[in-house]
């Protein structure tokens, strides 16, 4: 793989902040809230049982009305970068917190299922604006193409680790205590996190706050630079199906290695943290280490291609030791894929748009209810297998986009 060498023809692409303080301040707040927004994430499937007994109704029927939930994250992608350039993006994190505190508050008041459903999809909504939000806001702190992968990757690692212990916490507390705890817990990070946010005096410049007199002809160019071009449309389909194929590894991981091979409860749970674990793993030491040095082009298409070699031969291994080392693989593969996908789009454009963000970002997400019933469906009418196959073909067709995008690049 070829590397990323200083050249004063290199594309260089305008930021949002006037210093590096202000840039500092943004990556800092990011974390911060994407690991809150990872612990929140993860409560609503610990909390089905409970809820399912507090509401009178089974635990598959909470888990359908979750699912509803979904898609007031989806339509706040896709509303986000509109409101990004309204009021910028540190104000539309401020916007996530409030509507993240009222969903939460009113998830313990509610009265009936449908109610809640409702603060369901507002809290969803509020963690749509972040995902747009601190991705813009990651993004517009960088210049040169390549840089925005790496730290795109650290980014998500986390929304990995807010994920991972909240099982743990969430669980503790519904021991001890009762399931509304959940709620004010987050409301308690949230009121936090808008402190934090108010308190840094971020510095961050959209192209509409500035006044027409100050930009210079680059600039005003740059603002009537088209987001929607064919190479952005086809990152977009990328960012499908590497969330496609990552819903199938969501889902179908457990029923297989439980149902198909015949492993105890206990070993799937260790199986999965390994996969869990060298995503995690993946996203710091790449993000760091290898994607800035790295053309990304390649590095996409190799771990595509490795990913879906590896998920064909997972689904033909049958030794315990062998699953572990594929899982591991697997893990490693596919940790830095979408945020790379991600700043890879960024990177055809001569700055970074709010609008984009949100296009790229909400067309991926598509893939999460699209890919979970579509996973459902064929795994019900033929096996399992045949549903995991389908990430491969995706991996297959995620490398082909990229080498288009690429050969679409040099032509201009």
């Amino acid at each position: 793989m070829g590397t990323h060498t200083p050249s004063s023809a290199s594309k260089k692409r305008t930021i949002i902040y006037q210093s590096k303080v202000d840039a500092s301040k943004a990556i800092f707040l990011t974390f911060v809230a994407f690991l809150f927004s990872g612990f929140q994430a993860a409560i609503y499937g610990m909390l089905s049982v409970p809820l399912s007994t507090h509401f009178n109704i089974s635990a598959n029927t909470i888990i359908f009305f979750d699912g509803f939930g979904l898609w007031g994250q989806i339509l706040a992608m896709a509303t986000g970068g509109l409101i990004i350039n309204k009021i910028k993006a540190k104000n539309t994190l401020l916007l996530s917190g409030v509507l993240m505190i009222v969903g939460s508050f009113f998830s313990i008041l509610a009265p009936d299922v449908y109610i809640y459903t409702i603060m369901v999809f507002i809290c969803n909504m509020a963690i749509g604006y972040t995902l747009v939000s601190c991705n813009y806001m990651v993004m517009g702190t960088v210049s040169k193409e390549g840089e925005s992968e790496g730290k795109l990757s650290i980014l998500n690692v986390f929304f990995s680790l807010g994920f991972l212990i909240s099982a743990s916490i969430v669980g503790m507390i519904l021991f001890y205590s009762s399931w509304q705890w959940v709620f004010i817990v987050i409301m308690i990070l949230f009121v936090l996190f808008i402190i934090l946010l108010l308190s840094l005096r971020i510095d961050e410049v959209v192209d509409m706050h500035k006044s027409r007199h100050s930009c210079t002809s680059q600039e005003q160019n740059n603002q009537k630079e088209p987001f929607l071009t064919l190479p952005i449309i086809l990152t977009a389909i990328a960012l499908f199906c590497i969330v496609y194929t990552e819903q199938i590894m969501n889902y179908y991981n457990q029923p297989h290695l439980h149902y198909n091979l015949g492993i105890d409860m206990k070993t799937v749970g260790m199986l999965v943290s390994t996969y869990v674990f060298a995503q995690l793993l993946g996203r710091l030491i790449f993000g760091k280490f290898l994607l800035p040095y790295i053309k990304i082009h390649r590095y996409l298409i190799v771990s595509a291609l490795l990913f879906a070699i590896f998920l064909i031969i997972y689904l033909f291994t049958h030794t315990l030791w062998m699953l572990f080392i594929v899982l591991a693989v697997l893990g490693l593969a596919d940790s830095c894929i979408y945020p790379s996908i991600l700043g890879y789009g960024m990177d055809q454009l001569n700055k970074v748009s709010a609008r984009a963000t949100s296009f790229l970002v909400t067309v991926g997400a598509i893939g999460i209810p699209i890919g979970t019933s579509l996973s459902g469906i064929i795994g019900e009418s033929f096996s399992r297998q045949s549903a995991m196959l389908v990430g491969p073909v995706m991996l297959v067709i995620l490398s082909i986009l990229i080498i288009t995008i690429h050969s679409l690049r040099k032509k201009t």
